[in-house]
């Protein structure tokens, strides 16, 4: 079987944090209250899936779960699992934050009014 080493992997969770930075900026200066859902939404997503990955890296690894295919279904199937689960109620770190930021994106707004 041929060995390819040299593929660097992808790695989503940088890609997603500075999409995350923008849309927070984003939601700010428009002053857009369903862009900071979104954003606080992604926040969760990828808190979750960050934390997924490193449970995931206590459980002790079979036979078919140290192949390099393997590896890249579970980071998929796990950055899913924290997508749909940010969707719905989560684990209450989007409300939290949305709460908060919100709050303080009226403030902003109702000073420069």
């Amino acid at each position: 079987m041929m060995e390819i080493g040299n593929i660097t992997p992808y790695i989503p969770v940088q890609d997603n944090s500075k999409n995350l930075t923008t849309k927070l900026e984003s939601a700010y200066s428009e002053k857009d209250d369903a862009k900071l859902k979104e954003a606080c939404e992604g926040f969760e997503s990828l808190f979750l899936n960050m934390m997924l990955k490193e449970m995931r890296k206590t459980v002790p690894e079979g036979e078919t779960s140290s192949s390099y295919a393997m590896g890249m279904y579970q980071e998929m199937f796990d950055e899913e699992i924290a997508k749909n689960a940010s969707k719905g109620k989560g684990i209450g770190i989007a409300d939290s934050m949305y709460r908060q930021l919100s709050n303080q994106l009226k403030n902003t707004y109702k000073i420069e009014e």
